[in-house]
C-alpha cells in the first residue's frame, strides 16, 4: 500500500484511494488518477485511504439528493412522470418541480434510517440522470452531513 499525499489522518485499515467512490481516472490522453474529495490531487489507487474515504454508496438507503442538499428537481412537462403522479408535481415561478415539504421531496418514504423513493424505478428524467457517486451526489452528501 502506497502513502497517501493528500492527507495525514488514516481512513480504515486495509482500505486504499482506488476503492473509494472520492477517487476517478480522468484527463485527456493518458488518465491520470484524481481525489474529487481534495480538489482534483492526483493520487495512487494503491494509496492507503484517508479521512474522507467512502465505500460504494447506495442511493435507496441514502436520498442526500432528495433532501435538503437542493432547492428543487424540476421536471420536464413531457416527463411520463408528470402524467403518472401529479400529486407530487407543483408548479413554481411557471416551472414544473418534484414537490418538496420542508426540503425534502414528497417522494420519500423515510424509514429507520432509509430514505427510500416510493417511485424510484419509475422516477423523473431528472432523477434518473442523477448518478450515484457523481460529484453532485457526493455534494449532497456532504451538504446534508454524511460526507466530510
Amino acid at each position: 500500500m502506497e502513502n497517501n499525499p493528500l492527507s495525514s489522518a488514516p481512513g480504515p485499515a486495509d482500505a486504499v484511494c482506488g476503492q473509494c467512490v472520492w477517487h476517478y481516472r480522468g484527463g485527456r490522453g493518458r488518465p491520470v488518477q484524481r481525489c474529487r474529495r481534495h480538489g482534483q490531487q492526483r493520487v495512487g489507487a494503491g494509496a492507503a485511504a484517508c479521512e474522507s474515504y467512502t465505500a460504494a454508496l447506495d442511493c435507496l438507503s441514502c436520498g442526500a439528493c432528495c433532501r435538503e442538499a437542493y432547492d428543487a428537481v424540476e421536471v420536464g412537462p413531457r416527463d411520463p412522470f408528470v402524467k403518472a403522479h401529479p400529486e407530487l408535481v407543483s408548479q413554481v415561478d411557471g416551472r414544473l418541480n418534484l414537490a418538496r415539504t420542508a426540503g425534502i421531496c414528497a417522494a420519500l418514504r423515510p424509514a429507520e434510517g432509509a430514505w427510500p423513493c416510493r417511485v424510484y424505478a419509475a422516477r423523473p428524467k431528472t432523477c434518473q440522470d442523477f448518478e450515484v457517486a457523481s460529484d453532485n451526489c457526493l455534494i449532497a452528501r456532504m451538504r446534508i452531513g454524511l460526507q466530510r
